[in-house]
């Protein structure tokens, strides 16, 4: 018997659940009509036949599709989806920030520190993604992680006019209300852009791409990353009274150092018992969760640490 600190059993209402798919020939073929639902939640699973579903788990397919039962056991990337995605709507009930990333797990936090001058806000809770074991009988799990992510909130033209950007990395976030996304860099939408070369003085920014391009952008669409050397260098910007480490606050929210500053030598057992007090607030050990979309049904989340029989 194996006792998993960090693992903690999900189990359903019933054994499989009604999916409606898509079916098309190849793994190509199936990635185009994945574009085409962006923010639905779809899942692909090759069959025996070598033909290629798109199981929506959340959204609905247009036009001719099917609907088939799919099993719990035995389809791992499904089961990750739907408690995942309904996790992540749990929290958002409860007035959580949600971010799901299929690689990822989800990210579940609220904002605990704000530097409206610079616009950082640092947010504190957890991290949760699926983890099942096979043996001796298939179960669904989840593992829990304690995050402090610093995020900027104001674009790079909102920023302080004093500090210079240069040589800052950026993320792209391009805004509807300026216009539609140029195609030299649609791609990196969302995503990590590159690095600030120099201001153009005119709202925009050069900035070498990480497809080794050179692009001017315009700064409503750049956010800074929120590196440590650049959280060092806006500290700078903050007011007198106001100027305090940023790092170091993070490294205290996340347990990392106490309260005082020293080293936290129980940094695992408290990111986890903090982890566990955001899952579970009410501290009752078992937290239901009603399925959204297509997944109709419950599913538990069991929060004490779980025995396995090892073979």
């Amino acid at each position: 018997m194996a006792i998993l600190v960090n693992w903690f059993e999900v189990t359903f209402d019933r054994k499989d659940i009604t999916l409606p798919f898509l079916a098309c020939a190849s793994w190509t073929e199936s990635t185009v009509i994945l574009k085409q639902y962006p923010d639905a939640q779809i899942v692909r699973e090759r069959q025996d036949t070598g033909e290629i579903r798109l199981y929506f788990v959340a959204g609905q397919p247009s036009g001719e599709h099917f609907t088939a039962s799919v099993a719990f056991v035995g389809a791992p990337a499904i089961s990750a989806r739907v408690i995942e995605y309904n996790l992540g709507k749990h929290f958002e009930k409860l007035g959580a920030r949600v971010t799901l990333s299929h690689n990822w797990g989800i990210d579940a936090t609220r904002e605990v520190q704000k530097f409206s001058s610079i616009g950082l806000a640092i947010h504190q809770g957890i991290n949760a993604k699926y983890f099942s074991l096979s043996e001796p009988t298939w179960q669904h799990g989840i593992t829990l992680n304690w995050i402090t992510p610093p995020l900027f909130t104001l674009p790079v033209s909102a920023l302080p006019a004093t500090q210079c950007y240069d040589g800052f990395p950026v993320k792209l976030k391009w805004p509807s209300e300026i216009g539609i996304c140029p195609k030299e860099i649609e791609s990196f939408n969302n995503h990590y852009l590159g690095t600030i070369i120099e201001s153009a003085n005119d709202g925009r920014y050069m900035v070498s791409v990480r497809d080794q391009s050179k692009q001017f952008v315009d700064g409503r669409a750049l956010y800074l990353e929120t590196k440590t050397d650049v959280l060092v260098e806006m500290e700078k910007a903050l007011t007198t009274d106001t100027r305090i480490s940023i790092q170091r606050l993070i490294l205290q929210l996340s347990h990392s150092l106490k309260p005082d500053g020293r080293r936290n030598p129980g940094i695992l057992r408290d990111q986890l018992a903090s982890a566990l007090k955001v899952l579970d607030p009410s501290g009752r050990g078992q937290v239901g969760i009603s399925l959204n979309e297509n997944a109709k049904g419950k599913m538990w989340i069991n929060c004490f640490a779980t025995g396995v029989q090892r073979s």
